[in-house]
């Protein structure tokens, strides 16, 4: 993960730290951003609240976590990416960005992509897409007066509006030249394709980089000149090497998923059902219980409505 942000009504911003299971303490004021006056931060972890906007919408919380907030919260938390992807699915927390980033690194050779060659074909328009089109662009700094110039090409398919946005860059020259191949390849998902990844990656299973290599084919082929109809041409085969001969995968919307008594179940007992067990078995349930009772977040609208429907549910069975 080289990104991730989720905005949030069910925690206040202490609560939220605290459930990220990050040192409160550690966390800085600091002037807030994206509407928000205020902002606590930490190592690349922000989280923004007090929201300049109607009343009704001052709850809001925004939990924000750079390349360098992916690691600090990988490194500082207990928690990990996949109970927190799990409590997105949930609904306690909303995404509105995420970035994949898969890195191709050769100390010793040139790797699996050719940077001057994927501008080559992108200004030749060798490829197939389901974006617009593609842009290269040759980023450079000079490193003293009489040194050479870096260069780092970057080549974009997608803008910051789009729903997925894919970029490729050399990574070794932006970090200054270094002497070793390092090409990177990211896809920076928005809001409800933030949410649909996460979802695929939880209900099928896949490795983040397996599940990364379906969707960008499915977005992008570069392709030989061997049909007179680009979408009949044949991937070349650096392209499928590089995506390790995946097959496309179409991310999809979680506004379809029907949250409901089966699927609390499932999370609560197989997935963090060791972690339930292991606390009972040193606390004790009573303490468990109560500590649940006193917890600083609140049911969001799915698990009110399943709480609901099931009361609903067992008056109904009374009267039978």
């Amino acid at each position: 993960m080289d990104w991730f942000s989720a905005s949030t009504n069910n925690y206040e911003p202490t609560a939220l730290i605290e459930y990220l299971g990050l040192d409160i303490s550690s966390f800085v004021h600091t002037y807030g951003r994206y509407f928000y006056a205020d902002r606590l931060t930490y190592g690349g972890v922000s989280v923004y609240y007090n929201l300049r906007a109607n009343d009704t919408e001052n709850g809001s919380v925004l939990l924000e976590m750079s390349a360098q907030g992916c690691r600090q919260f990988e490194t500082s938390s207990n928690m990990g990416f996949m109970q927190l992807f799990c409590d997105v699915i949930n609904g306690d927390l909303k995404p509105t960005r995420l970035d994949i980033a898969y890195d191709d690194i050769d100390h010793d050779g040139s790797g699996l992509l050719d940077i001057g060659k994927v501008a080559r074909y992108t200004l030749h328009q060798r490829f197939v897409t389901k974006w617009g089109g593609g842009i290269v662009m040759d980023k450079f700094k000079k490193n003293g007066n009489y040194e050479p110039m870096t260069h780092a090409l970057t080549i974009q398919f997608g803008s910051k509006k789009s729903k997925i946005l894919l970029r490729i860059y050399d990574k070794a020259q932006e970090r200054g030249g270094f002497d070793y191949h390092w090409i990177r390849s990211e896809l920076q998902f928005n809001g409800e394709r933030a949410a649909g990844f996460i979802k695929n990656l939880l209900e099928s299973q896949s490795e983040v980089g397996e599940l990364y290599s379906g969707v960008l084919k499915n977005y992008l082929r570069f392709i030989k000149n061997d049909h007179t109809r680009k979408e009949r041409c044949t991937t070349v085969g650096w392209w499928e090497q590089f995506l390790n001969n995946a097959e496309k995968i179409k991310i999809f919307s979680p506004k379809t998923v029907d949250y409901n008594l089966a699927r609390v179940k499932n999370y609560v007992i197989n997935q963090a059902g060791n972690s339930i067990d292991t606390y009972i078995k040193c606390v004790g349930t009573e303490k468990l219980i109560s500590e649940l009772k006193e917890r600083k977040s609140k049911l969001n609208e799915n698990q009110i409505r399943v709480i609901d429907e099931y009361r609903a549910s067992q008056t109904d069975n009374d009267l039978h």
